[in-house]
């Protein structure tokens, strides 16, 4: 696959991503965050086992190693951002948590023990402008810290899962990858869910409507087809190519969740989006 078509393909991932904000704050009013999850991704893991159940077989030791180290890192990072998004709008959720694009090249200059770019700096010292300006929005209108800070810790966790996916999909069959670590995150979510209230399902066919948009869009492509994607691009030019998702998200909790746009909505917006557009005009030549 060349660069153009991986970069074309984690647009739509990540595209799909961004709906996934919304339909799982939706179901969120009915069913238990670590429900949701389990169904989701033991749904996805059987729908993508059955179409690719060769590859799965054929699986070795690494393949299997790599998937359900993504699986908990994911899994880690979707808890986060469940229990947060009960408290925050799914918008704000989507552009705090996308800030991966910031951290990543942040984490990489510390684990190469290397000075990051001042460009880099002037960028994650604006976002954390701009998400300020999203949080007190978030208080004034009956959000919580709490909320906030899970998210924040959602888009620390996603960072380092854009890495080690970068990482493990060079090493092994990133499609095979991806099923094993949406098993994993289903597994481990059903276990959690005897631990907070017991399993849970959809009881309406609305609510299983949205359960099978998250499973068949935003996780059999979304999530199973990012290792692929990542395959043939640098982890700094994935990072990039998530100002998709928010503004996916933003979009659709405006126009059909009815999300309040406020003064200090806009600007943090205004703020991060700015640069995520100005960090994308940078990585262009690597992309």
């Amino acid at each position: 696959m060349s660069k153009t078509k991986a970069t074309v393909l984690l647009i739509f991932v990540f595209m799909a991503r961004g709906t996934s904000f919304l339909f799982s704050k939706s179901l969120l009013q009915n069913l238990a965050p670590m429900s949701i999850l389990a169904v989701r991704f033991i749904m996805a893991f059987i729908v993508l086992g059955l179409i690719f159940h060769k590859k799965l077989l054929a699986s070795d030791i690494k393949c299997i190693r790599h998937g359900v180290m993504l699986g908990v890192l994911y899994t880690i990072c979707m808890v986060f951002e469940m229990y947060g998004l009960r408290f925050v709008d799914t918008g704000v959720s989507s552009l705090i948590e996308n800030m991966a694009i910031i951290l990543v090249p942040l984490f990489v200059s510390v684990l190469t023990r290397t000075l990051p770019k001042a460009r880099t700096m002037a960028c994650a010292a604006l976002a954390v402008t701009g998400v300020g300006l999203l949080s007190e929005d978030q208080l004034q209108n009956g959000g919580n810290g709490q909320g906030l800070v899970l998210i924040i810790l959602a888009a620390i966790t996603y960072a380092v899962c854009i890495m080690y996916t970068e990482r493990v999909s060079h090493d092994s069959d990133p499609v095979t990858i991806g099923i094993i670590q949406l098993g994993t995150m289903g597994l481990i979510s059903l276990v959690a869910t005897f631990f907070t209230g017991g399993p849970e399902i959809p009881q309406t066919g609305k609510q299983w409507g949205m359960m099978l948009i998250l499973v068949l869009l935003c996780s059999c492509f979304g999530f199973a087809f990012q290792p692929l994607g990542q395959k043939y691009l640098q982890a700094e030019s994935a990072a990039v190519l998530t100002v998709v998702n928010p503004l996916t998200a933003s979009i659709l909790g405006i126009l059909v969740a009815g999300e309040k746009f406020t003064v200090l909505k806009f600007a943090g917006y205004m703020i991060i989006l700015s640069v995520l557009v100005f960090y994308n005009r940078r990585q262009v030549s690597v992309i």
